[in-house]
C-alpha cells in the first residue's frame, strides 16, 4: 500500500527504465517482480543494448508487460539509460523514472517506498534501496550509497549516521524536475561511476539523496563479469573520468589508486585485469571531459 508521505498518483506515474544485454532469464524474473508491485509503475521500458543471444521478438516474449527499445549496439549503461529516459519523458504524466538493473528481483512494496523516501518535498530528487546478494551461499547487504574519500574519490562505506556522496544505480528513481533541471546521465561513462556523478551534479543544484527502506535481490555483476578484463577496463576509464571533472589536480589523485589496483592484480596473478587497468587508465586520460 502507498505510505502517507507517497507522492500523489499524478505527481508519482513512474516509468521503469531496465538496461539489457543478452541475460534474457534475469531480464524476464525483474520484470516478473515488477508486475507485483503495489503501486503499478505507468510503463516497463527493456533498452536492450544490442544483445546477440536471442532475438527482439524472445525478449519481448519473455518481458510481455515491457516495452522493447532495441540498440544496435552496446551503448554502456549510461548510454541506456537516457534512450529509456528520452522515452519516458514522452509521457507527460511521468513524474519519476525508476532506473533498475535487469538482475534485481524488487518485493512488491519497493516503488511504493521508494516513492515515499522522496516524498512531498519539492527537493527529494533521488532515491535508492539497499541491495542484497548471494556471494558463495552467504547473503550480503550492499548499502544504496557510499561516501568518497577524498582526494581521491574513492568509493568508501558510508558511516552510521552520516548521509552518504552518492546513490548506486542499480536501483535509483530519479524525480522528473531533476531530470529536467540537469540533464541526462554523461554517457562518456560507459559503466562505473555515472551514478557518483549524476548524484553531485543534483547535490549541486540543491536535490536531495533519499534511501529507502526495502531490500532488492540483486545477482552482481552479472552482465560485465565479476574482475573481469572488461569490468576493470570501465572501472579505471570511469574513475579517471570522474577526476579529471571533479579534483583539481586529477593526475595525483588517480595515481595512487590506480598504482594500487595493479599492484593487487599482479600479485594475485590476475592478467586480464590487469590488462583491463591498463586500457582503462589510457582511454580514461584520452576521452573528452567536460567540468
Amino acid at each position: 500500500m502507498p505510505t502517507a508521505h507517497t507522492p500523489s498518483s499524478a505527481a508519482s506515474a513512474t516509468a521503469v527504465v531496465i538496461p539489457h544485454l543478452d541475460r534474457l532469464a534475469d531480464t524476464a524474473a525483474c520484470c516478473r517482480s515488477l508486475a507485483a508491485q503495489t503501486l503499478p509503475p505507468r510503463v516497463i521500458l527493456v533498452i536492450d543494448n544490442g544483445s546477440s543471444v536471442h532475438t527482439a521478438d524472445e525478449l519481448q516474449a519473455a518481458c510481455p508487460n515491457a516495452v522493447v527499445v532495441r540498440l544496435a549496439a552496446n551503448a554502456g549503461f549510461a548510454g541506456a539509460v537516457n534512450t529509456g529516459i528520452r522515452r519516458a519523458l514522452e509521457l507527460p504524466e511521468v513524474g519519476f523514472v525508476w532506473v533498475l538493473n535487469n538482475d534485481t528481483r524488487c518485493p512488491p512494496e519497493t516503488l511504493a517506498g521508494l516513492l515515499a523516501a522522496v516524498g512531498d518535498e519539492p527537493r527529494g530528487g533521488l532515491a535508492a534501496t539497499p541491495l542484497v546478494e548471494n556471494h558463495g551461499g552467504r547473503r550480503c547487504r550492499i548499502a544504496p550509497g557510499k561516501r568518497l574519500r577524498h582526494p581521491w574519490l574513492v568509493p568508501v562505506p558510508t558511516p552510521p549516521g552520516r548521509a552518504p556522496d552518492y546513490l548506486c544505480g542499480a536501483s535509483l528513481l530519479i524525480r522528473r524536475a531533476l531530470i529536467e533541471d540537469i540533464g541526462l546521465l554523461d554517457d562518456g561513462f560507459f559503466f562505473f561511476f555515472e551514478d557518483v556523478d549524476y548524484s553531485l551534479r543534483a547535490r549541486a543544484r540543491g536535490w536531495r539523496l533519499a534511501v529507502a527502506a526495502a531490500e532488492i535481490e540483486h545477482t552482481g555483476s552479472a552482465t560485465i563479469g565479476a574482475l573481469g578484463e572488461r569490468q576493470a577496463r570501465y572501472y579505471r576509464a570511469g574513475h579517471v573520468r570522474l577526476l579529471r571533472r571533479y579534483s583539481r589536480h586529477p593526475l595525483a589523485a588517480a595515481f595512487p589508486p590506480f598504482c594500487f589496483r595493479l599492484l593487487a592484480d599482479a600479485l594475485q596473478l590476475r592478467r586480464a585485469a590487469l590488462r583491463g587497468t591498463l586500457a582503462g587508465w589510457r582511454e580514461g586520460w584520452r576521452q573528452h571531459v567536460t567540468t
